[in-house]
């Protein structure tokens, strides 16, 4: 009779340790050849400062739109290639929807709304970096 009330208890308490003792966050990249950084040209630049900055950079107070794309991060070198390469892809399929700048930010500040043109020639840039990094 006890064996079977233990024997449960012992498999959680021995699931519990392993979990506690997990490191679910994501890996350091300290391999330097894996971490890259990635020049953004002026025009791209300054589309960027203008209009994504805000929200996507070391300065901004959003913690979650930082979390997701942070452009100083990409350009300091903090990101793995595969990560980088994540971030850029994720990048055009977000523009590519019209979801950034998204529209409850937009309500409040409707001056940093993309052109098609900017749109466009992010979603380029992204594209190429992207693809050169994966050796496309």
């Amino acid at each position: 009779m006890k064996i079977k009330f233990i024997l449960p208890l012992f498999a959680i308490a021995v699931m519990f340790a392993l979990v506690s003792f997990t490191n679910f966050s994501e890996p350091q990249y300290n391999d330097i050849e894996d971490v890259v950084a990635i020049d953004i040209p002026d025009n791209i630049q300054a589309i960027i400062s203008n209009k994504c900055m805000g929200c996507h950079s070391d300065e901004a107070k959003g913690g979650k739109s930082k979390m997701k794309l942070n452009f100083d991060n990409i350009s300091n070198g903090e990101y793995s290639r595969g990560k980088v390469i994540s971030k850029l892809d994720k990048m055009v399929k977000m523009l590519g929807k019209d979801k950034m700048p998204p529209e409850k930010f937009l309500a409040k500040y409707p001056e940093k709304k993309l052109t098609s043109e900017e749109s466009e020639l992010i979603t380029n840039w992204a594209s190429e970096q992207s693809s050169l990094m994966k050796g496309e």
